[in-house]
């Protein structure tokens, strides 16, 4: 009985947890960087990637990915755009946090950005690492589709989990 009445109580404090995504500058380059439309642009489209992480919102996450994009999963293996939106909606992908520290934002060609930098990231129920801060090296390229810009390839190298 006691068991009953602690349950919807440790559900709503666990609903209640704030949850964050944010990325700041590592240093001047990339804050002047920032002033190029197109990394600016390719900020705000990680930014709407990582709240849709945060809110499990599968189909906004799904639209962050080129057709053909190619990850490094949080299990360190290759996927495709259909394994990451199905590591969401599995919450295998399941983080409370998830701050970007970009250190390198440059444009490349006429429809691209790189991305390269750190993250440090919380992950909860399911999904590895659960319950440690994680803290990973990652390489993203983004490119124009059509106005849209869309992750295209990530590689991401966790380096410690504490």
């Amino acid at each position: 009985m006691r068991l009953l009445a602690v349950v919807p109580i440790a559900l709503l404090v666990f609903v209640a947890l704030p949850v964050h995504a944010a990325w700041h500058a590592a240093n001047p380059a990339v804050a002047e960087a920032v002033k190029n439309p197109r990394i600016a642009a390719v900020l705000d489209a990680t930014t709407r990637m990582d709240k849709a992480i945060l809110a499990h919102d599968v189909s906004a996450f799904g639209n962050t990915f080129t057709d053909d994009a190619v990850v490094n999963n949080p299990f360190n293996m290759i996927a495709r755009k259909a394994d990451a939106v199905n590591n969401l909606r599995t919450r295998m992908i399941d983080y409370t946090s998830l701050d970007r520290s970009i250190e390198y934002a440059a444009t490349r060609g006429a429809h691209d950005v790189i991305l390269m930098g750190e993250e440090t990231l919380t992950p909860v129920g399911k999904a590895r690492f659960a319950g440690k801060t994680v803290h990973r090296r990652t390489t993203e390229i983004w490119t124009d589709e059509s106005g849209q810009w869309k992750l295209a390839i990530r590689q991401a190298t966790i380096y410690s989990a504490e």
